[in-house]
């Protein structure tokens, strides 16, 4: 997909954490910057809500089609927790 619809998506979501959860997100910035992009989400999922989580998984699939095509191809297993990247470290707490 392109970036207008990764852009579409990530405002989707941001309304959603806006309406339901008061965050508020950079949707431009979340289309562009992965470590942003896997935060937001992991907040979205974090509440364990079917909209969020629709619209979180839909998200995810336009952002990181490659890791979600390895999973499959992995037999869906999941091997673990992957590590947290230092950079989305510094994201914890300060969405807004």
């Amino acid at each position: 997909m392109g970036s207008s619809e990764t852009i579409a998506l990530a405002a989707h979501l941001h309304v959603l954490l806006r309406r339901k959860l008061g965050r508020v997100t950079d949707t431009e910035w979340m289309a562009q910057n992965a470590d942003y992009a896997r935060e937001v989400l992991r907040v979205a999922r974090a509440e364990h809500d079917a909209d969020l989580d629709q619209w979180a998984d839909r998200f995810e699939a336009v952002m990181f089609p490659r890791e979600l095509d390895k999973g499959a191809a992995q037999g869906g297993k999941e091997t673990g927790a992957a590590p947290k990247p230092a950079a989305a470290a510094s994201y914890l707490g300060r969405l807004r």
